[in-house]
């Protein structure tokens, strides 16, 4: 035995025997003494044996959970390859799931009711036409012809070829758009007050305090240089759709034969708002009608075309509209320097 060893176990004998000597002096017998050792040890040995276990079940546990796994894995491969590989199998796969395809989807409804019960906002995104948007989305062999040639937004007021109209080059037209200012908007919000609060209360705001339609339009927009909130009001249902559009009709020189999507923005910004991107709506053919005050528009090149396209720039003016195809253009809205009013911008979309 070593020298550490024995020294420790004649550390151990000394302990044993102070112990020994205290539990006398409180008058215990030996054979009551001998029982206290024997339930420490035994407390101990318990102990060691717990945490033994414990590990060896967290081992098990993690063994079990990689083999599922595992199996998933090869199961979802082989999946893969009989579906897309073996013309055969997926073809039997097809013929025999499509008149599965609508019973599923009804049991699936049924089994969602609970879940849309408890959780309501949920219906929310009925209406989304897309959940998740890919920002690393590219289009590698895009044609980038109408935007090649732009070197400025041209304004089209008055000019009749309406061929040029549906072109990808973008424009602005003075068309005989009524002023909609922050209180025509809040009046309007106030005889619909029900529709909007149901059906139209998605709102972004750089202004904490704005979290709701409500909170919008309690808040009045200040002409102070310290005031720059921006808040985005987007709408996609029928209802608060058409009430809206009621505001911000149709511009003439669109086709009606073109569809308009059911998105639509409305944009409230104080005359200091600072620089934000413009949404891109579900259709490709973008309107900013401008209702009031005056914002600025960069219209900065799409990743497939910055090579061959220029960024450009137009101030858009109360009852002017610009034109633009999002996938050329990647818009940004500015302040100007001199403006003393809140600006109301209007987007929508046209396919």
């Amino acid at each position: 035995m070593s020298n550490s060893k024995t020294f420790l176990l004649s550390q151990y004998k000394k302990n044993v025997d102070e112990i020994r000597l205290r539990a006398k002096a409180m008058n215990l017998t030996d054979s009551e003494i001998d029982q206290i050792f024997k339930e420490c040890f035994d407390i101990l040995k318990s102990d060691g044996n717990g945490s033994f276990a414990s590990k060896s079940t967290l081992g098990n546990i993690f063994k079990i959970t990689a083999k599922v796994f595992l199996c998933i894995v090869c199961i979802i491969f082989v999946l893969y390859v009989l579906l897309n590989v073996h013309q055969p199998t997926s073809s039997i796969v097809l013929r025999n799931v499509q008149g599965l395809i609508y019973p599923g989807l009804k049991v699936l409804r049924f089994l969602a009711v609970p879940v849309l019960k408890r959780f309501p906002s949920l219906t929310n995104l009925y209406d989304e036409t897309c959940l998740v948007e890919n920002p690393y989305f590219f289009v590698s062999d895009m044609e980038c012809w109408p935007c090649e040639d732009v070197h400025s937004v041209i304004d089209l007021t008055g000019f009749n070829n309406f061929s040029l109209y549906q072109s990808g080059i973008p424009y602005v037209v003075k068309t005989n758009q009524k002023h909609v200012t922050f209180n025509t908007l809040k009046d309007t919000y106030e005889a619909n007050k029900l529709t909007f609060d149901k059906d139209a209360d998605i709102i972004r705001s750089t202004n904490s305090t704005i979290k709701t339609v409500q909170d919008l339009f309690n808040y009045m927009p200040s002409t102070s240089k310290s005031s720059r909130t921006h808040t985005s009001w987007r709408i996609n249902r029928m209802m608060p759709a058409r009430i809206v559009r009621s505001l911000f009709p149709r511009p003439y020189f669109i086709s009606q034969r073109s569809g308009q999507s059911m998105e639509r923005f409305v944009m409230v910004d104080e005359p200091f708002a600072e620089a934000y991107s413009l949404p891109n709506p579900e259709c490709s053919y973008v309107v900013v009608i401008q209702g009031s005050g005056e914002r600025t528009i960069i219209l900065k090149p799409s990743k497939e075309c910055g090579n061959s396209c220029k960024t450009v720039s137009v101030v858009l003016k109360p009852s002017f509209v610009l034109w633009y195809n999002w996938w050329y253009w990647r818009p940004l809205s500015l302040p100007l320097e001199n403006t003393t009013e809140a600006s109301i911008t209007y987007i929508s979309s046209y396919c």
